[in-house]
């Protein structure tokens, strides 16, 4: 009986050394995770990530390339001056377009110039009854600028060729691009008025006027 009862306690003294023994290799464990815990990369887990493990260094990251981006269009923005400014000058003399920030006045530029017309202004797309006023005019994007035109009047002067002018006209003011009109008949005595020419060419009431400045018409006598 003594034996046994020695043999148990030898059994049992074994059985709590191995008892020690296996917490000791627990405790191992657990501190040799917690330092692999320590040295993996923290994660984030909030707001619209909460159902992703999504990792901190790859979350900053993303957001220094958003910023960078921000900050390359400001750049950007202010060195090319924001928006565009052009001018379309409807067949008249070319006009440099400008570089305009938001809200800012539209300059007023030098006005074209067009043979045969008068420049009467400028306006933009679907508001051509409107002039654009340069005083109050601002920037809100690109814009195009349009030139208003209106046919120039053009002095038209006669040499009767030693004919006599109906009430002494000497000159008459006709529209360009459109028709002469009425034209005066002179006479002379012993010959017969046959038109007017103008270069070699006969110029009637329907004749378009294509001379964008002064001309003389010349009497034919037959």
């Amino acid at each position: 009986m003594e034996n046994r009862y020695e043999n148990d306690e030898e059994g049992n003294k074994f059985s709590s050394e191995n008892h020690i023994s296996s917490n000791e290799n627990r405790e191992d464990e657990s501190t040799q995770g917690a330092e692999c815990g320590s040295r993996r990369p923290r994660r984030f887990g909030r707001g619209i990530y909460d159902k992703t493990d999504v990792p901190i260094r790859l979350l900053d990251g993303f957001i220094a390339g958003i910023i960078i981006i921000i900050v390359a269009m400001v750049i950007v923005f202010a060195f090319f001056g924001g928006y565009t400014v052009s001018f379309d000058t409807s067949g008249g003399t070319e006009i440099a377009s400008q570089k305009l920030r938001y809200g800012n006045l539209v300059e007023m530029p030098k006005e074209p110039v067009r043979q045969g017309y008068t420049f009467e202004g400028w306006y933009y797309e679907g508001h051509e009854d409107e002039t654009w006023d340069f005083s109050v005019g601002k920037v809100g994007g690109d814009l195009t600028l349009i030139a208003r035109w209106e046919p120039a009047k053009v002095t038209v002067k006669f040499d009767a060729g030693g004919g006599t002018l109906p009430d002494g006209i000497e000159y008459m003011e006709v529209t360009y691009q459109e028709a002469y009109g009425e034209l005066p008949v002179p006479e002379k005595e012993g010959s017969r008025f046959a038109g007017w020419i103008y270069s070699g060419e006969e110029i009637t009431p329907e004749s378009i006027v294509t001379m964008p400045g002064e001309h003389v018409l010349t009497a034919l006598w037959e």
